[in-house]
């Protein structure tokens, strides 16, 4: 049980990471990203091309995989929810899923659906055993990655600049730019640190999971869930709730070999969430 719990927490991390890129980027633009996994599948991919095949070195394939996230995340709003203004959610919402579907197909389309072995960070380390229990390199960085960037990003949130204009900007955009507060830019901000983080995120579990142009799926329906039970508004609320999805996760998907199961008991949970409290943006829309 207590390997399982632990696997849990490990994924759980990663969907707390691709949640938090959620609530970020809605904090600053009021949009539900639904491309937020895409885009870290894409810059995962790339970094699966620059290894694998050019055999560029690590540090330098990951620079690249975090720039494309970052990149990716400024051009769909730049191009896409800027452009569209501050209309209803459900405009957003059908954006970005459209652009997750474009960002699948262009994967399809140039690299194929085949799995394929994804390289780990550090080749040849084996890992730790910890009270009884193997940790392998995979793991071991995502958990130490994980929680640099959680410290980090409380850290910039809570005191830096940007932290207090997406505050000020989340709590509205209008008095926000009478204040002086540029909201273009700090919308594209938020979307370039969003896809860095969904791009670190992928990395991290690729090597953990098949890995495909649908391996971030799994993890951003968890996300969104997660995202969902902290209203789109609380980072802490929104990693608690990711760590407990991971660890029910892992805990069923040891004892019901039925597949698609936790994804449709993700899915019951959410649809219980918007009927009986509704996060305010989606209540906005009605």
């Amino acid at each position: 049980m207590s390997t399982l719990v632990l696997s849990g927490v490990i994924a759980g991390l990663i969907y707390g990471l691709v949640a938090c890129a959620i609530i970020f980027v809605h904090r600053a633009s009021r949009v539900v990203n639904l491309a937020q996994g895409d885009i870290g599948m894409v810059a995962a991919t790339l970094y699966f091309t620059t290894t694998a095949i050019y055999r560029w070195p690590t540090w330098a394939a990951v620079v690249v995989a975090l720039v494309t996230g970052a990149v990716l995340g400024w051009l769909i709003n730049a191009a896409v929810i800027s452009p569209l203004g501050q209309r209803d959610p459900g405009t957003g919402l059908v954006a970005t899923l459209a652009i997750a579907t474009i960002l699948q197909l262009a994967t399809l389309q140039y690299w194929g659906g085949s799995a394929r072995h994804f390289p780990p960070w550090i080749p040849g380390w084996d890992g730790i055993t910890l009270a009884g229990m193997a940790l392998g390199g995979p793991e071991i960085l995502a958990v130490a990655i994980s929680g640099i960037l959680v410290t980090l990003g409380s850290l910039v949130y809570q005191r830096s600049r940007l932290g207090l204009q997406l505050r000020a900007v989340s709590e509205s955009r209008t008095a926000s730019a009478t204040l002086g507060v540029n909201v273009k830019k700090v919308s594209g901000w938020a979307w370039m640190v969003g896809g860095a983080i969904s791009a670190t995120a992928a990395l991290l579990i690729a090597p953990m999971t098949r890995f495909d142009p649908y391996f971030m799926f799994a993890v951003m329906t968890s996300a969104l869930v997660a995202a969902l039970v902290a209203g789109f508004t609380s980072f802490p609320v929104a990693m608690a709730a990711a760590l407990l999805i991971g660890v029910i996760k892992s805990i069923t998907e040891f004892h019901i070999t039925a597949p698609g199961i936790n994804d449709v008991l993700l899915f019951a949970v959410a649809l219980i969430l918007l009927l009986v409290k509704p996060p305010e943006t989606l209540r906005t829309a009605a």
